[in-house]
């Protein structure tokens, strides 16, 4: 018995099953999908660590103009620096009297420092402690603890928290 084979067939030529096909569409999905969400992935650390410079940038720009204020001058309510009194439309940025805190989305603090407007809608939020030591009656040592903390956007994470110390001390 002889097999003919019709017009445009070849003998010997072979093609990819339907088995085949389906594991190489799910093989490349899988890479696909890999990829993406390393995209992703790296877009949340950058954009946190972006949130992170902006604050500890914050806080040091705070603490260095307190930093340069006279000891005796470093007090709960005082203005951190004669640039920042609040007088002539200048800004009012103050050492807090309470350690209650303090919005961060006022005119005065983005004029203090614009890249606050990074946070706006995300509830940002400083709480400044002065704590003094005394030694033989006299004011020796001033501790100041800066606090800032955001919220995570899209409402997922809670909470972003940094803070800064300085530590002032006054010759005896």
């Amino acid at each position: 018995m002889t097999v003919r084979l019709s017009k445009g067939v070849r003998q010997g030529v072979f093609g990819f099953t339907l088995v085949e096909a389906m594991f190489a569409v799910v093989a490349s999905a899988v890479f696909v999908g890999a990829c993406l969400t390393s995209i992703v992935f790296n877009r949340v650390a950058s954009m946190k660590a972006k949130e992170q410079a902006i604050a500890m940038d914050f806080l040091i720009h705070y603490v260095e103009t307190v930093k340069a204020l006279p000891f005796a001058e470093l007090q709960p309510g005082a203005p951190i620096n004669s640039l920042y009194d609040g007088s002539d439309g200048s800004p009012r940025i103050t050492i807090p009297a309470d350690r209650s805190w303090i919005s961060l989305e006022t005119d005065d603090f983005e004029t203090f420092h614009p890249d606050l407007a990074w946070f706006k809608g995300r509830n940002p939020q400083m709480q400044v402690a002065l704590n003094t030591t005394s030694s033989g009656g006299s004011a020796h040592t001033r501790h100041l603890k800066v606090r800032i903390a955001w919220d995570s956007p899209l409402e997922r994470g809670g909470r972003t928290e940094s803070h800064l110390d300085l530590v002032k001390y006054r010759d005896l």
